[in-house]
Order: C-alpha cells, then structure tokens, then sequence
C-alpha cells in the first residue's frame, strides 16, 4: 500500500513540474550533446546510446545497425570531441547545429587529432520512455552530416 501511495505520488510530482515548468528545447538540446560528449571522452557508450535516435544517419546512410560497432568504438577509442559552436536552431520537432567540430581519437595507440570545418548536426523529438513505463518525447541525435572528404580524412593516420 505504501509503495502504491509513493509512486502516486512520484508520478503525480513529476507531471505538476512538467506542467508548471515546461523545459526549454534548446537547453535540453544542448544538454544532451554536451552529455554525449562528456561520455564518450569518458568511454562509457551508454551515456551516447541514449542519445541516439533508433534511425541514426552519416551523410544519408542508415547507421541503425551498427549501433555494437559505435559502442565499442566508444568504449576504445574514447573519442574526444568539441562543438564550437552548439546553439541549436529549433524548428517544429527538429534541431539543426551547424558548427566547426575538433576531433581527438586514439585508435590502435595511434592519437589522430581532426579538425572537421563544418558539421551539420540533426535533433529530433522521439518517443521514449522514463523508467521504461512512461511515454515522453525526447531529443535525440538523428542525422550527421560531413563532407566526405572530412571522412576519408579521418580514416587517414
């Protein structure tokens, strides 16, 4: 009885401060990014997992099914990666960043150190679910668009 009154009461909370302070789409843009980068430098592939939407895109290329081959990626290589510039512009349930990006990353003890001049970054708004009960939407990493150039660049030693 008293677990059922504790959880009408968590659900309960949570939906009033959801409905008295609705949160703002670019902080919490900006807040996942900077989430997702904080995890890979630390090599926990968990914390970008979440981030990434189920249809994740490179350059028009369905990732979905590699999403092993990025978590151990992450989890050895440790990728290092800073935004310049991570101001989101929201349209509808989607978020462009259009910004500069410097990538560090040791793959086979070798430290390759890349500066890509423009990446375009796509966010959108995906069901989810909060302690894998309740329905939310969320903003997730949905598109990654670089130059293939930049790409072959990075597979370069």
């Amino acid at each position: 009885m008293f677990l059922g009154v504790l959880l009408v009461l968590l659900v309960g909370g949570r939906a009033i401060l959801f409905v008295l302070h609705p949160q703002n789409d670019t902080a919490l843009i900006v807040q996942a990014l900077a989430e997702s980068i904080k995890a890979s430098k630390e090599g926990r592939p968990g914390g970008v997992m979440d981030k990434l939407s189920d249809n994740l895109q490179l350059n028009g290329e369905n990732e979905s099914g590699n999403q092993r081959e990025i978590a151990r990626f992450i989890r050895d290589s440790r990728p290092d990666v800073t935004v310049d510039d991570m101001t989101p512009v929201v349209t509808g349930d989607q978020a462009t960043i259009i910004s500069p990006v410097d990538f560090k990353v040791s793959v086979l003890g070798v430290n390759q150190d890349r500066h890509l001049k423009e990446v375009t970054i796509i966010f959108r708004k995906e069901e989810d679910r909060d302690w894998l009960i309740f329905p939310v939407k969320r903003w997730k990493l949905a598109e990654v668009h670089v130059s293939p150039s930049a790409i072959a660049d990075l597979m370069q030693p």
